[in-house]
């Protein structure tokens, strides 16, 4: 009788896990890296594993669920990164829940290479890439504007205070470049309050209401073989003395098809602020099978050299 029920559960599983991998896709990014910098240790590391699960309920709603990898901890643990409805309405789309921000989406976008490189605005923290609350998206021929109203914290962080974070997008243009020529020129701005208790350290102002605002300009542009996309990004916040570190952001990027299967990528970003700093990237893409994506690549930042492959396969 026990064996007979173990099979039962076995078989509502697999029936169950069939059902549900229809509406399943995965994506994986992971490194190995060399480096003439003595603090960082060479070898292979895991970056991402996104696992989504989406299914439309119907015409007008959808559901969406991701998760990823927290590459810090040990053993590497798995976080909610989206948990979201999508309503369409005939005044615009309405996204509920935990929910991709819309500060550097596109820029990712014309970027196209995550896998191999975060967008500068993303490296620098000057918005988190998810975050809970509710957003509004509207679109009309080649317009395209949203605004998003959410706890401020990110999606690894529960709300900690009373302050909601206000995210503001407008763009014109194509704003997948990935899948089509054209070009898009945008901005971006966020407003959020915070409250800063107990100590206080040089550079910071004493405890009490603050505001950090970032605002950003972008665009690019695909034609058959070549995209391009630039970004300039600045971030002003209150609550350090004399302005802030690291507070003006640009950066350029570059992909250039040779041939159908192998990619130039080229990235540099400026930074200006209490720290000047550079950066660049230069790699060779190749795509050797479908869903595989090989990439070897050089990095410059602040004198330091560094040479890896990143890797990114999918289904």
């Amino acid at each position: 009788m026990i064996l007979l029920i173990k099979k039962w559960h076995i078989m509502l599983l697999l029936t169950f896990s069939t059902l549900i991998a229809q509406d399943i896709n995965g994506k994986v990014f992971f490194d190995y890296t060399n480096s003439d910098d003595s603090a960082q240790v060479d070898g292979f590391a895991l970056k991402r594993v996104y696992l989504t699960f989406s299914k439309s309920i119907s015409e007008e709603l959808s559901v969406s669920i991701q998760t990823d990898v927290d590459t810090n901890s040990s053993p590497q643990n798995i976080y909610l990164k989206n948990a979201k409805v999508d309503w369409k309405t005939l005044n615009g789309k309405v996204v509920i829940g935990l929910q991709g921000m819309n500060m550097f989406k596109v820029q990712e976008t014309n970027w196209g290479k995550r896998y191999l490189d975060k967008t500068i605005m993303d490296r620098f923290k000057y918005s988190s890439a998810a975050d809970m609350g509710i957003g509004y998206y509207q679109s009309k021929d080649k317009f395209h504007g949203s605004i998003l109203v959410t706890n401020g914290a990110g999606y690894k962080k529960s709300e900690t205070d009373s302050h909601k974070k206000l995210s503001l997008q407008l763009i014109y243009g194509n704003t997948n470049l990935t899948k089509s020529d054209g070009f898009n020129i945008g901005a971006v701005f966020s407003h959020e309050p915070y409250d800063r208790d107990g100590e206080v350290t040089i550079p910071e102002e004493p405890a009490g209401e603050y505001t950090k605002k970032v605002f950003g300009v972008f665009g690019g542009y695909a034609k058959d073989k070549l995209r391009l996309g630039a970004e300039w990004n600045q971030l002003k916040d209150s609550g350090l003395l004399g302005g802030n570190y690291n507070d003006s952001l640009t950066s350029l990027y570059l992909n250039y098809s040779i041939k159908a299967k192998q990619t130039l990528v080229a990235k540099y970003d400026m930074v200006s602020g209490n720290a000047d700093t550079n950066y660049a990237l230069i790699a060779m893409e190749f795509a050797p099978t479908n869903g595989l994506m090989v990439s070897p690549n050089i990095r410059s930042n602040d004198g330091t050299t560094t040479f890896g492959i990143n890797f990114q396969f999918q289904f």
